[in-house]
């Protein structure tokens, strides 16, 4: 961990660390003033017993196919904004809450390394399994205090800075371009649509998009080289890893006791996609080293390059994560931006509308001058958050004793905040049912913006713990959504009532065969 501390990584990381110490200790103040014997005990807030949870997701049960979000809406019915969620098999209880207040108590209160409950799967490799790769460096997932604070402060100037996504602009033109290309090979010559399996598509696209940001190349997934051994094999275990995470660690499982079937699937994933991004990145510098010696000028800006001078082994674990935590999410929230487009056609035409004033030409190749003029094009991808919520909601472990909707909940408790649930919820958004992206603009009136219901809109987290992939997923979709649209008037002919399920996070429950016609202009 010593290169994680340089000087630089500690000037980043002091002056915030003094400023939230001051905050947290107000806020914890505060809370502890509020906390009397007035409010009810721990064990006082609602909830089934293990042996009711245990057997409503077996084969037969209320919930065996249930998705996590089916399932906490219809606790949340039966007891309430307040419920647990019953641990078993080693992993402990967590209350759940619907509460916007709670969820503000939670987040105020989470001092300056939050405490996320760990995937405890991916942990448990990283720690046990493999530590002879990761050591002390187990990644943003699974660190917890000074260690996540440190690695956090010197990622962040790296994933969080705009600027530091300026260079991949235009091979993300590229990329589009072929994507639109392939588009064109595969849709029926007379119906226009796509095959059934089109997600499969969208996906790849995404990879390719990622990839190039994790490894600093183009897989050729898309059209060029799409049976790439090593790239199928990252493109597969990154997409198995999330569903194998929910069954491990959200469903209930005795993987802690006994050696389950899911659990040894799940070590055999990570150790593949972990052989290959080795491989990978070990040919990336060897390549490098090469064009150094011949005299070649290197582009040392990348952000890959940028987590090699911090450590290699963060490099290795970031191009990782990159992929586990972007390709499905990002894959279903563009699908869902085509199907709210394609169901809202008079969206689409305003939409197009602003880009054909920025992108004279289908196959223009996007930069930053381009980009930061279509406030309709980000207000779309922001309703669709809103319309389609990409999961639950996130958690959080209490730094301190709290109060949440009249509890006392001790200290060490994990909560799980359902914010994103919220976001369908009329007390907070008028007309819930509608897709309406102008709630995102500027009322031509006050010249304002809307304002959001204060924690209900938290597609990417809150706070020192939030998303910190959030502006690599804006760039991705931003520019593929602008040249498909620019490109194609997209529709979608089939039933689209319940299009999506929500397991780990949102996924397709139907397939997306999407009409595209070329746009004449």
């Amino acid at each position: 961990m010593n290169t994680l501390a340089s000087t630089r990584s500690l000037a980043i990381f002091v002056g915030p660390v003094r400023s939230l110490r001051a905050a947290s200790v107000l806020a914890r103040d505060q809370a502890k003033s509020s906390i009397s014997e007035e409010n009810k005990a721990f064990d006082e807030i609602p909830r089934p017993n293990k042996f009711q949870f245990m057997r409503a997701f077996m084969p037969g049960g209320e919930f065996q196919n249930a998705s996590i979000t089916e399932y906490t809406t219809a606790m949340r019915k039966r007891y309430g904004d307040i419920y647990i969620l019953p641990g078993m098999f080693g992993r402990k209880d967590w209350v759940t809450t619907f509460s916007t207040k709670d969820i503000e108590v939670v987040f105020r209160n989470e001092g300056i390394w939050p405490h996320r409950e760990s995937l405890d799967s991916i942990v448990y490799f990283r720690k046990h399994v493999r530590p002879d790769v990761y050591g002390e460096i187990v990644g943003l997932v699974a660190a917890q205090g000074d260690a996540w604070g440190k690695l956090r402060s010197a990622l962040n100037p790296i994933f969080m800075q705009p600027r530091g996504l300026r260079m991949y602009y235009e091979p993300l033109s590229n990329i589009n371009n072929e994507f639109i290309e392939r588009i064109k090979e595969i849709r029926d010559p007379k119906t226009l649509e796509v095959p059934e399996d089109f997600t499969d598509e969208i996906s790849r696209l995404v990879f390719e998009s990622l990839s190039l940001v994790a490894f600093d190349r183009q897989m050729g997934m898309i059209r060029k080289n799409r049976d790439n051994p090593d790239a199928l094999t990252l493109f597969q275990t990154s997409r198995d890893i999330f569903r194998l995470t929910f069954k491990l660690d959200f469903q209930p499982s005795m993987w802690k006791i006994v050696s389950t079937p899911t659990y040894r699937k799940m070590m055999r994933t990570l150790n593949d996609s972990l052989d290959v991004a080795q491989k990978l990145l070990k040919e990336n510098q060897d390549a490098l080293e090469k064009r150094r010696q011949a005299g070649e000028k290197i582009n040392s800006n990348s952000m890959l390059q940028r987590l090699m001078e911090i450590d290699p082994k963060v490099a290795v674990i970031m191009s990782l994560d990159t992929l586990f935590a972007g390709v499905d999410a990002t894959a279903t929230l563009l699908s869902a931006v085509l199907l709210c487009l394609s169901k809202h056609q008079e969206k689409q035409a305003r939409l197009r509308e602003e880009l054909l004033r920025i992108m004279p030409t289908k196959d223009a190749l996007l930069n930053e001058e381009i980009m930061k003029d279509m406030p309709y094009l980000r207000a779309v991808i922001k309703e669709t958050l809103r319309y389609y919520p990409n999961g639950l909601g996130t958690m959080r472990t209490c730094q301190n004793d709290e109060i949440l909707s009249g509890y006392r909940v001790p200290k060490g408790t994990t909560v799980l905040l359902g914010s994103n649930v919220l976001m369908q919820d009329s007390t907070y958004y008028p007309r819930p049912d509608e897709f309406l992206p102008e709630r995102w603009l500027r009322d031509p009136e006050t010249g304002k913006n809307m304002q959001a219901s204060p924690f209900t809109f938290l597609p990417f987290g809150f706070g020192p713990r939030m998303c910190i992939g959030k502006r690599v997923v804006d760039l991705e979709m931003e520019t593929t959504v602008a040249k498909l649209i620019r490109n194609f008037h997209v529709e979608f002919n089939r039933d689209a009532s319940r299009p999506f399920r929500t397991m780990f996070v949102m996924e397709p429950a139907i397939a997306f065969p999407f009409k595209f016609t070329d746009v004449e202009q």
